[in-house]
């Protein structure tokens, strides 16, 4: 037996193990990818640095907190490397400052909700300098890939079929991984709403027969009440969510579930959430920072206008426009994974049945409608940049993986799982080759320059050897590659529709099911 194989059967043995081996080898990835790029690389990571420093001192809800010397220090080490791609990294070192006193700075996101800040800026505690921003994404990076691997393991142990772990394979753009390496609450928005779109879709899609508390429960609870905290929109995006993964399971079978009453407690404590989350955003006027609010709504649907004009540049960003967005990746990678993700939804639609069609429908106005609108209305087009989408593919994609794998699970022919075979492997490769090419070209980018040779020799280099680095990082990569692409369904048709004994001819006949 080959250790591919022996990993991939410890996997499906072991829950628990399944869950730690997983968010090993996802936090092997963002902690390289943490430990590698140079302090404040993230496109505002400063202004995030500072409010967590600030936040962990007391000051949550200020934009110009008082903060030591050298936290404040970061807004000059991104000012040298941010959109200048042909400036490397070494330009931070005669940066660097002697005194620590404490001064006023400014940050861009002091008005956000803290709890994010507050793990993330116990780094700034144990190391009060510029350099203990590597563990503040460190901190940041243990909790993202905690909920990422709970959610894939949750989908694995759920899925009838391979089409969910298709999604899940495109969801993990190098954009996802690279907000998962810098201090940045984007990371875990898409994570905690993966795993919301996860446990959701399991939880009402089982029968009622097993009462109690369970897993889907555990995951739902902790990353819905996760989410709602951690930006601005995010009550609004698991509302979104829940109605799409509701309309894919049925509406019906998912108001039976609040009769239980572990069900009505998750309900109920993610509600109270949402009324803090939405009172603390109204209060604080977080969603306008430094952003131009239309004075009419004849601007703000000239707005809407403005951000579609630009459409394409937004979806280059969901895939992988990386640092200051000053580190595009290859237009060709962001086609392919586009086009990917279409053949998906249009595969999914259509195997789905009439429900699972109408979810889908609201899965994609969402990812695609609703950041429009939002930005027009309220930022007037400007300022949306494409990763405040990504919670909502991550959705789609989620959704779309289930209701294909609803609609081909009963099917009796050999083209649903040698088409479900073929799209893994693509979709498997479209994440892995994304993850090399950019974690390259990032390396060249900072160490040598944009403008410079690929062989050319580095002017700067990490805090640690750069081999070691390539090891751990390789190690990750093939860990979850493995999973992707090995990893077995874990669930049964009847445990995850109790229709799905009727007769197959009701379903050749295209019926949907009650």
């Amino acid at each position: 037996m080959s250790i591919r194989s022996t990993f991939v059967d410890l996997l499906h043995r072991h829950r628990t193990a399944e869950v730690l081996l997983l968010a090993l080898a996802v936090l092997m990835i963002l902690g390289t990818g943490a430990v590698f790029l140079p302090i404040a690389s993230g496109a505002d990571e400063a202004a995030h640095y500072i409010y967590a420093s600030a936040a962990v001192r007391g000051q949550a809800g200020l934009l110009e907190p008082m903060v030591p010397e050298r936290i404040a220090n970061t807004h000059k080490f991104a000012a040298c490397i941010a959109f200048h791609p042909e400036i490397t990294a070494s330009c931070q070192g005669p940066l660097r400052l002697d005194s620590n006193a404490d001064i006023r700075s400014q940050t861009n996101a002091g008005l956000y909700n803290p709890v994010f800040y507050l793990w993330a800026g116990l780094g700034s505690l144990i190391v009060p300098t510029e350099y203990g921003m590597y563990l503040s994404r460190a901190l940041a990076a243990i909790v993202t890939s905690a909920f990422l691997a709970w959610g894939l393991s949750l989908l694995r142990r759920g899925a009838t079929t391979g089409w969910p772990l298709v999604g899940a394979a495109l969801v993990l753009t190098p954009m996802t991984l690279y907000v998962g390496m810098v201090v940045n609450p984007s990371a875990w928005e898409i994570a905690t709403i993966f795993c919301v779109a996860v446990a959701a879709y399991q939880l009402f899609a089982k029968r009622r027969q097993a009462r109690g508390w369970t897993e889907q429960h555990t995951l739902l609870l902790i990353s819905g009440s996760l989410l709602i905290v951690t930006r601005g929109l995010s009550p609004l995006f698991l509302l979104l969510a829940a109605i799409a993964v509701v309309t894919a399971v049925g509406w019906r079978r998912a108001f039976g579930h609040l009769r239980d009453r572990s069900t009505q407690i998750v309900l109920i404590a993610l509600i109270a959430i949402a009324v803090w989350s939405v009172i603390w955003v109204a209060g604080h006027g977080t969603y306008y920072v430094g952003v131009e609010r239309p004075e009419t709504l004849a601007e703000g649907l000239e707005g809407i206008s403005i951000f579609y004009s630009s459409y394409y540049e937004q979806l280059n960003q969901m895939y992988g426009d990386l640092g200051w967005l000053d580190l595009p990746s290859p237009h060709i990678l962001s086609l392919v994974w586009l086009m990917f993700i279409g053949a998906y939804v249009v595969v999914a639609f259509a195997v789905a049945r009439r429900r699972g069609k109408i979810a889908l429908l609201i899965a994609f106005a969402s990812a695609t409608v609703v950041p429009g609108v939002l930005a027009g209305l309220q930022w007037s087009g400007v300022g949306w940049q494409g990763r405040y989408s990504l919670p909502l593919v991550a959705t789609l994609l989620i959704v779309t993986g289930f209701v294909a794998d609803r609609g081909l699970s009963g099917r009796g022919d050999q083209i649903g799982p040698r088409l479900v075979r073929t799209l893994r492997i693509l979709a498997v490769g479209v994440f892995a080759v994304g993850a090399v090419v950019m974690t390259v070209q990032t390396a060249h980018r900072y160490s040598v320059g944009a403008s410079e040779p690929w062989l050319a020799s580095p002017s700067w280099l990490p805090p640690l050897p750069g081999w070691m680095l390539t090891v751990v990082l390789g190690v990750g990569l093939v860990a979850i590659t493995t999973f992707l692409l090995r990893a077995a369904p874990g669930a049964v048709p009847e445990e995850v529709d109790e229709a799905s004994a009727a007769p197959r001819r009701s379903n050749r006949m295209g019926a949907d099911r009650p």
